[in-house]
């Protein structure tokens, strides 16, 4: 007997012969919109380094008080202190009193952008600050960076 040469064909097979052209041109393009927004997303992470817990000086109200950097990006920082400042409040940030940063006497002012109890208790918290590094001041920004990638490191 010969054999009567039968092919057996499923959607799974690779034919796509039953698939029409603006169907494929859709999802080629879905992918592109994906793909792009994703870039997006990864470019404006930045450098942030989390994990944290850095000692550094900052003023508030003329006092000075000490804090613990959480995280540490150029153009912000999450940081616990003892005293809840309220949102909208500007501190100024003692940069070089960070242990390793590169150059002296490195001031900074920040915005409160948020302020979380830790645990429930009002002993300590959580403060989201939006730094206001001057993009004029190419060395602090060169700074900053230099001292996160040593913190990545």
């Amino acid at each position: 007997m010969d054999s009567i040469g039968i092919e057996a064909t499923s959607r799974s097979s690779g034919d796509v012969q039953n698939l029409s052209l603006p169907l494929v041109l859709g999802i080629l393009c879905l992918v592109i919109l994906i793909g792009i927004f994703s870039s997006r997303s990864l470019r404006n992470r930045g450098l942030t380094v989390h994990h944290l817990f850095l000692k550094i000086l900052f003023n508030r109200a003329g006092r000075e008080f000490t804090g613990f950097v959480r995280t540490l990006d150029v153009d912000q920082m999450r940081l616990v202190m003892t005293e809840a400042p309220s949102r909208g409040e500007v501190l100024e940030f003692n940069l070089s009193s960070l242990p390793g940063f590169p150059s002296d006497r490195t001031l900074v002012s920040g915005k409160v952008a948020k302020v979380e109890p830790i645990g429930g208790h009002s002993h300590n918290y959580l403060v989201n600050i939006k730094l206001d590094v001057p993009k004029t001041s190419r060395n602090l920004q060169d700074s900053m960076i230099n001292y996160i990638r040593h913190l990545h490191a």
